[in-house]
This record gives C-alpha cells, sequence and structure tokens, in this order.
C-alpha cells in the first residue's frame, strides 16, 4: 500500500518528465505537423497542470490559486494566438508562451 506522500512525489515525477520532454521536444522537432500536435498537446497539458494546482491549493490561498489559473489561461491565450494570428513568426511566439505556461504550471503546482 502506499503512502499519500508517495502517490504525490509519483504524481510529480511523472508529470515532470511528460512537461520536459514535451517543451524539449518542442524546441528542437524539425517536423512542422509534430510541432503543430505538440503546441495543441502541451496547452492541454498545461490547462491540466493549472488544473491539479487549483484543486491541491487551500481556498485560502487566493494569490496561488489564481498564479495556476494564469498559467492555464496563458496556455489557452498561445493556441487563439496560433490559430488566428497571421504573422509569419507567430510559432517562435507561440512556443515560448506554451512553454513558459508549462514550467510556471509546474513549478506554482508543486512548489509554491
Amino acid at each position: 500500500m502506499m503512502d499519500p506522500l508517495g502517490a504525490i512525489v509519483i504524481t510529480f515525477f511523472v508529470m515532470s518528465i511528460i512537461s520536459i520532454l514535451g517543451v524539449v521536444l518542442l524546441h528542437t522537432s524539425k517536423n512542422e505537423k509534430r510541432k503543430k500536435r505538440l503546441v495543441y498537446f502541451l496547452s492541454a497539458w498545461s490547462v491540466i497542470i493549472a488544473y491539479c494546482g487549483v484543486i491541491s491549493t487551500p481556498i485560502y490561498m487566493t494569490e496561488e490559486i489564481l498564479f495556476s489559473v494564469a498559467f492555464g489561461v496563458m496556455a489557452i491565450v498561445a493556441v487563439f494566438f496560433f490559430v488566428i494570428s497571421k504573422k509569419e513568426n507567430k510559432f517562435q511566439i507561440v512556443k515560448w508562451l506554451v512553454s513558459v505556461s508549462v514550467v510556471a504550471g509546474m513549478l506554482s503546482c508543486f512548489i509554491f
């Protein structure tokens, strides 16, 4: 039987590996279709991380809850910008927005 702290540690490691692998693949991949799929996946992943951060934070810590929500919204804004924008360098902006959203969301969820 596993204690709750062990489950949290395993969850943190699994979420960290998925996040790191996704961000590294997003920045190193040459295939445009794969990059596009990774942007959508990491955006959804960032929203899941934000949700985990919100439900794991006590209700009286409203600043931390708002930080988690802001990082999830940042990923959604990145996807909307990716879909709507006609700029040539939009992918660089979206790539960094999604990466910051995932990394900051992980930090917000498990450290703060």
